[in-house]
């Protein structure tokens, strides 16, 4: 619904726009007509058009500071992208054949399509997903998507722009185009210097863009890798997490819960060091609910045992209906121990006996001091002890799910006021999109498909000389050249259609 919000607003500002182009053009026709000429815009309906020729000359620049090093790079571009060309056929033809509707799969390349692997019982197989703000991307991180994708195809096209400088291809124009809100750039040739290259020297021409992105999804994936030691004079990186966003609806908050800003940790006896921690303790309460070490005093002096009852779910009760302060714990006794003195169950205060213990356990030999005492709840609850830098302890009794919907935490903890955690996490959230949109457009323009970049290198590789011996009639090979764009578009469609369907049904479902 977010989406459909902010489409609506974008639209509607496309209409105002429309509006007051057409505006200008009948009652300011010649200063207005000047003036789109002079900054290069076009305003035509959902979608927005820059194009210029002052970039012109900074290209060329570039092209000629280091040739030798370019002509090197876009060589192995060449190779590179050939050898991406029958993967990326495979892996769409693969995704567009699959049909699980609730297979899920990590987002890992797009520019609108994303891979990943969806786990299926004794295999894995390669699973295109298309990546939709407000389906499977966060609404409030459309911002970085559509960052992300400008950067992406602004780099992409320079690519082809400095390959065409350098085989002495004349560059028109560079622009950008706007469509809705997914910026795409482009760069204008001469086709017909283009077209009258040489085999090798068009295909450099043609692959540098797939190689720009191929470039700098690695330099941005090293970039995300280093980002904790490149804030490390700003941030402390592995001592913890801090609570960045408390959703006000979280049962976790409260005057005795979580607050913007914590330090946290450790829960339980389980240590945090970043988000990843963070997630796998949460984790471990459920696979290891915690037990605790207590003395016989302690026990004797703050049991509160009511009569013993079993609930509905098989548990024991042995506290008051009224006493939720409390539960009954569960004496760990060893098979071989004749220790008598306590009873099997026992209705304790979980916060005193939290803070009293002597450490955790899950049987009664691991205490050095005391017995061990196990909190007989459910498997949909455990007891989490959040440790706080400089701050109480936080017990919370609930699902580990609770944290992970309405808490939000950073590895970036300050080191000083002046930095928040967000800067750092909004410039390691970019360049993950970055990443993962390089890989995507690399992955998506080697395809033969129209209107992608693996048309024209089809039907350049179908140009060859040792092409031609084999097959003299341009006739047939100009059919080839048709049949293999023809179904990598068929397939391209066919996986638009299906991801269509997917988001659809995620939408409504949830």
């Amino acid at each position: 619904m977010e989406l459909i919000v902010i489409l609506g607003i974008v639209v509607l500002m496309y209409v105002v726009l429309l509006f007051f182009d057409g505006f200008f053009k009948s009652c300011m026709h010649y200063p207005y007509d000047a003036f789109l000429r002079g900054t290069g815009l076009t305003v035509k309906f959902l979608r927005l058009q820059w194009h210029t020729t002052a970039l012109n000359r900074s290209i060329v620049k570039w092209s000629t500071k280091y040739p030798k090093i370019l002509d090197c790079s876009f060589n192995l571009g060449v190779y590179l992208s050939l050898l991406l060309m029958p993967f990326a056929v495979v892996m769409i033809v693969v995704s567009s054949l699959q049909t699980n509707l609730h297979g899920q799969s990590a987002r890992v390349v797009t520019a609108g399509v994303a891979g990943g692997d969806s786990r299926t019982p004794g295999r894995r197989m390669v699973e295109i997903d298309l990546v939709v703000p407000g389906v499977n991307l966060p609404i409030n991180e459309i911002g970085y998507y559509i960052a992300a994708l400008a950067i992406n195809s602004v780099v992409h096209e320079l690519g082809h722009g400095l390959a065409a400088v350098l085989e002495d291809v004349q560059i028109k124009g560079f622009g950008l185009h706007v469509l809705l809100i997914i910026p795409m750039a482009y760069t204008q040739l001469d086709s017909d210097q283009l077209n009258t290259l040489r085999l090798w020297k068009k295909l450099r021409v043609l692959c540098a863009g797939i190689w720009h992105n191929l470039v700098l999804g690695l330099f941005t994936y090293l970039l995300f890798m280093s980002t904790p030691l490149l804030f490390s004079a700003l941030y402390r990186t592995s001592d913890g997490v801090i609570v960045t966003t408390l959703k006000n609806n979280s049962p976790m908050a409260g005057s005795r819960g979580l607050e913007q800003g914590d330090i946290i940790k450790s829960i339980n006896n389980c240590e945090i060091h970043h988000e990843e921690s963070w997630f796998e303790c949460l984790l471990h309460t459920i696979h290891s609910p915690p037990a605790y070490c207590v003395s016989t005093d302690f026990v004797h002096l703050n049991d509160e045992s009511v009569p013993m009852s079993h609930k509905n779910d098989g548990l024991i009760e042995c506290c008051g209906s009224d006493n939720t302060a409390s539960s009954c714990f569960e004496y760990m006794v060893d098979a071989n121990e004749d220790d008598v003195a306590l009873p099997q169950h026992m209705c304790l205060n979980i916060r005193k006996t939290i803070e009293n213990s002597f450490g955790y356990c899950q049987h009664n030999g691991q205490c050095s001091e005391g017995h061990c005492f196990k909190p007989s709840i459910n498997n949909y609850t455990t007891i989490m002890q959040i440790r706080r830098e400089s701050k109480p302890d936080v017990i919370y009794i609930g699902h580990p799910g609770d944290a992970t919907r309405t808490v939000q935490v950073s590895r970036f903890v300050p080191k000083t006021g002046v930095f928040a955690p967000r800067f750092a996490d909004s410039i390691q959230l970019l360049l993950k999109y970055v990443t993962v949109f390089a890989i995507g457009l690399a992955f998506i323009n080697v395809m033969p498909c129209y209107g992608f970049d693996g048309q024209h290198i089809v039907n350049t590789l179908l140009s060859d000389g040792s092409i031609q011996q084999r097959i003299p009639q341009k006739s047939k090979r100009d059919m080839i050249s048709l049949v293999v764009n023809v179904v990598g578009t068929l397939f391209v469609f066919i996986l638009l259609i299906k991801v269509f369907w997917l988001s659809l049904y995620r939408v409504l479902s949830v």
